[in-house]
C-alpha cells in the first residue's frame, strides 16, 4: 500500500446525523434504566379526578427507555433495538454488583473500611436506599428482559405490517402500552409483594399503566422528531 493510500484510511469518517440520534438513543435509554431502578423505590400518589392510585417515582424515567428503543427500532431496525435492550440488561447486573460494593465491601475486606466522617446513621440510610434498589433492581431486570423485548418484536411486527401506510405514531403506542402494561404486571408484584398489602399492589400497577399511557402519547412527537433528524427529513413530517 502507499503512503498516500494508507494516510487515505486513516481519514475518519464525518460523523453523520443519523449516528447522533443512536448515540442519543442509547445514552438516554441507560440512564433512563439505571434512574428508574434507583428511583423507584419512592412511591407517589396521583389523584385523578376522583381516583387515587400509586405511582413509583421510576415509572416515568422507565417509560423513557421504550421511547429510546422505538427509536431505535424505527430508525436502525429489530436487531439494533434488541442489542441495546440485551446491554441494557448487562448493565443492570453491573449495576448491582456496584451497589453490592458500596454496600458490603468494608466487611468482606481487610484492607477497605469506612472513613470516620461515615457514621452508622448514614450507614443505615445509604442501605435503605441501595438495598431498597437491589430488589427492585431484581424485579426490573426481570420484566424490562420480558417486556423490552415484547416492545422491540410487536413494533417491528407492525412496522412489517403496515409499510407505507403511514402509523409510525399506531405502532409506536400499541407496542409501548402492550409492553408497558406486561411490564406493570411483572415488576410490580416481583419488587412490592409482602412489602404492600395486595389492594396497594393493584393500585401501584393501575397507576404504572395511566402513566405509561400519558408517556406512550406524549412521546409520540419525539419519535417523528429523532427519526426526521436521522433521516434527514423535514422536522414536521409525520408521514411513514
Amino acid at each position: 500500500m502507499t503512503q498516500a493510500g494508507a494516510k487515505g484510511n486513516m481519514v475518519p469518517e464525518p460523523l453523520r446525523r443519523k449516528d447522533i440520534v443512536l448515540y442519543f438513543c442509547i445514552a438516554l435509554f441507560i440512564l433512563s434504566l439505571i434512574a428508574a431502578a434507583v428511583t423507584a423505590a419512592k412511591i407517589h400518589t396521583f389523584t385523578l379526578g376522583g381516583l387515587t392510585v400509586l405511582v413509583p417515582a421510576g415509572t416515568l424515567a422507565f417509560g423513557l427507555t421504550y421511547l429510546a428503543t422505538d427509536a431505535i427500532s424505527e430508525i436502525f431496525g429489530r436487531s439494533h433495538a434488541l442489542a441495546v435492550v440485551f446491554i441494557g440488561l448487562l448493565m443492570r447486573g453491573v449495576m448491582f454488583l456496584l451497589f453490592m460494593y458500596a454496600l458490603h465491601i468494608e466487611t468482606s475486606v481487610d484492607f477497605i473500611g469506612t472513613a470516620d466522617q461515615w457514621t452508622p446513621e448514614r450507614q443505615a440510610a445509604f442501605a435503605a436506599v441501595l438495598e431498597s434498589s437491589n430488589r427492585i433492581n431484581l424485579a426490573g431486570a426481570v420484566a424490562f428482559g420480558i417486556s423490552a423485548v415484547s416492545d422491540v418484536l410487536i413494533f417491528h411486527h407492525l412496522r412489517v405490517r403496515d409499510e407505507g401506510k403511514n402509523l409510525l405514531w399506531l405502532r409506536n403506542n400499541i407496542s409501548t402500552i402492550a409492553s408497558q402494561t406486561l411490564n406493570s404486571l411483572v415488576f410490580t408484584t416481583v419488587a412490592f409483594a409482602g412489602i404492600y398489602s395486595w389492594s396497594a399492589i393493584g393500585s401501584l400497577i393501575l397507576g404504572q399503566i395511566l402513566v405509561k399511557i400519558c408517556v406512550a402519547a406524549f412521546d409520540t412527537p419525539a419519535i417523528y422528531l429523532l427519526r426526521n433528524i436521522a433521516q434527514g427529513r423535514k422536522i414536521f413530517d409525520v408521514s411513514g
